[in-house]
């Protein structure tokens, strides 16, 4: 009878601490894995940067990050899929600048805003490269210059589009350049990159997070970068000043910064704004993207937010070259 009672009594003391516990529990946030929608195909820049974060955040997030890939009509219905999602922490995203701009300036009936997103962070800023197959007669940018001078509208170049961050920069470089090429839309840097080096196409204007592996394995040969420093992971690729010899804004550049769709607590963006700032100061993961090329630019919540107001009229300024 004793050890009966005894057993009892030990039953009901685990069952209460565990009643009391099961509060605590239940608060915390996440309790199960975190999607993030990528609005690129795999292979791209974007798509890069966020498998490698899903490799390293476990520890700083407390569960896994599980890539969604949603590519297709230059980021919109990726960026659609987001602001569209539930609002309880567990479904985030990249939202890639400048293009979420260029959806919404160029096209009607867009269907989000951006008051429709709410920052956590910026994580990667990433130039524009013109890029060429490895044996391409293009051996200097001003080779190219030449060839597209030489044949108007026939050489092709490849990129994510159409209306893309790729093709901005591309169509700025024509304008100030004096040249015209013809542009081929893909859904993403990953397979512009590939008809590249399949020479399906004369050359593409891919993100250098995507191509820098491709350069450094002798598949692809870069002729500029359209920035006004190099980029670091290819020091030997010529600024498009240093190429040109002109000033070509490299307006391009893709910022990824983390969003969630409006109405996520505060205690649930602070968790995860928390996540991603501690994910991009650990020492693996930091030697992981200097390895593949990944250049970091961490901005927080709000000085990400503070960005987007001066990057959309800077935007607005070109936009008219898209349309």
């Amino acid at each position: 009878m004793f050890r009966t009672i005894k057993s009892t009594a030990m039953v009901l003391g685990l069952s209460l601490t565990s009643l009391i516990a099961t509060p605590a529990i239940a608060g915390e946030f996440p309790t199960k894995p975190v999607a993030m929608i990528v609005a690129y195909s795999p292979g791209g820049g974007t798509d890069t940067a966020a498998r490698v974060i899903a490799n390293y955040i476990k520890p700083h997030l407390g569960q896994r990050l599980i890539i969604q890939n949603k590519p297709g009509a230059g980021g919109q219905i990726g960026f659609t899929a987001l602001s569209n999602a539930k609002n309880d922490g567990y479904k985030i995203g990249f939202i890639n600048i400048p293009s979420i701009f260029l959806v919404k300036m160029l096209r009607d009936n867009v269907p989000f805003e951006m008051s429709d997103f709410e920052m956590i962070g910026n994580i990667q800023l990433d130039p524009v490269l013109l890029t060429v197959p490895v044996d391409s007669p293009f051996k200097t940018f001003k080779d190219f210059v030449a060839a597209a001078k030489s044949n108007s509208g026939n050489i092709t170049i490849g990129g994510d589009g159409p209306q893309s961050n790729n093709q901005l920069q591309l169509v700025v470089a024509e304008d100030i350049l004096g040249i015209d090429v013809n542009f081929v839309p893909f859904n993403g840097s990953g397979p512009a990159i590939t008809a590249t080096m399949g020479k399906q196409i004369d050359a593409s204007v891919p993100s250098a997070s995507s191509a820098t592996g491709h350069i450094k394995d002798g598949r692809l040969r870069a002729l500029a970068v359209f920035s006004d420093k190099r980029y670091p992971y290819l020091p030997d690729v010529p600024t498009i000043a240093e190429a040109s010899g002109m000033t070509i804004p490299g307006i391009g550049a893709s910022m990824r910064g983390i969003a969630v769709p409006k109405g996520v607590s505060a205690e649930k963006r602070a968790t995860l704004e928390a996540a991603f700032r501690n994910v991009v100061n650990d020492s693996k993961f930091v030697a992981h993207i200097e390895r593949l090329g990944l250049p970091l630019a961490y901005m927080s919540a709000d000085e990400f937010s503070a960005y987007l107001k001066d990057a959309e009229s800077g935007i607005a300024k070109y936009i008219d070259l898209l349309k």
